[in-house]
């Protein structure tokens, strides 16, 4: 199996260093429905349910095909892990499930074969690394697929199920003072007509968020002076979304903006942005080593569609410290340190 070992890295570095590039799972039957014991792969737990068949195709030391029915879905699902691995996926090293959609069982659709869903995970206890990857890339996270006809509104699909890629990767390293998050959620425009390719790759909407904190000094200090930087970044809409009234002319469309219309204040200087501009937010706080009372705060605010950015700075800021000006619509929860 050590091609398998080899495909694992293989798979995995080029989503991993998409720093800037879905969907949720099929219907009824989840991702990390399965867990392993010495290589054995058991998936009872996501094909246990009524109305769910899953017949075993190929199956191996770390791996299995099996075709995935349900009443409007057939499946082939795919998943690896590493040879010889026991346990739950959220305590394996290495796990990569994947569903291509085999055919829609009825309706017009019947047949459709197009898309993929897929997810991968792999940790490194040792070092405290996590990185997750997911795509979705299909008309299959339509829950209901089987349309009557021409006229009826299909059940809606929630907009972080279409056509999305998400990227998540954290390091902690506790002996050396060092933690670091990433973020990324893609979004990509929906199947045009009238051919519904479902390859687009224009995007539509995306949100990002970096985290990075380093000990200054003794890296094993729990109250060694730290270095935070963070930064935030919105961007058009949030994903597709099933148009209501339903039209021949008009099956999706464009969901919530990711940015909201707002504006943020730094110094002297007021940036305003429009539903759907790319803002940018960066705040940067390092503590003065010679000091336990106060830090370097150093915060920006730029609208990357107009161009107007605004910036401020306190070289003295009192700990703990927090932004200058916070915006929660667009950037969630205000930050502070310590």
């Amino acid at each position: 199996m050590k091609q398998l070992g080899s495909f694992k890295y293989f798979f995995g570095l080029p989503l991993l260093c998409m720093a800037g590039s879905a969907f949720a799972n099929p219907p009824l039957v989840n991702f990390n429905g399965w867990s392993a014991n010495a290589g054995a792969i058991d998936t009872t737990a996501s094909c246990s349910a009524a109305g769910i068949t899953c017949t075993t195709q190929v199956q191996d030391n770390g791996f299995l095909i099996e075709k995935v029915e349900t009443a409007d879905y057939t499946y082939l699902r795919f998943v690896i892990t590493d040879p010889n691995a026991t346990g739950a996926t959220s305590d394996l090293e290495f796990s990569a499930e994947t569903f291509l959609p085999f055919a829609f069982n009825a309706g017009p659709t019947a047949g459709i074969s197009q898309g993929i869903s897929s997810l991968q995970v792999i940790r490194e206890a040792a070092t405290g690394f996590e990185s997750t990857a997911e795509l979705q890339r299909s008309m299959m996270r339509l829950e209901n697929p089987a349309m009557i006809d021409n006229t009826t509104v299909l059940e809606p699909t929630p907009p972080e199920d279409m056509y999305s890629i998400k990227l998540s990767q954290t390091i902690t390293d506790e002996e050396n003072g060092y933690a670091d998050t990433f973020d990324y959620l893609g979004y990509t425009a929906f199947a045009t007509l009238p051919n519904m390719n479902p390859d687009s790759d224009v995007t539509i909407g995306r949100a990002m968020e970096i985290t990075q904190q380093v000990a200054i000094g003794e890296s094993n200090d729990p109250s060694a002076t730290k270095q935070t930087f963070q930064q935030k970044r919105r961007m058009g809409v949030s994903g597709n979304s099933i148009a209501n009234p339903f039209s021949n002319t008009n099956y999706f469309v464009e969901g919530n903006p990711l940015s909201s219309a707002n504006s943020m204040t730094l110094g002297d200087a007021t940036v305003t942005w429009a539903d759907g501009d790319e803002i940018v937010s960066n705040w940067l706080v390092q503590e003065d080593i010679m000091s336990d009372t106060t830090a370097l705060v150093h915060q920006t605010i730029e609208n990357k569609t107009t161009g107007a950015s605004a910036v401020q700075t306190d070289i003295s800021a009192s700990l703990p410290a927090t932004p200058f000006a916070w915006e929660p619509v667009n950037f969630g929860t205000e930050p502070s340190i310590p």
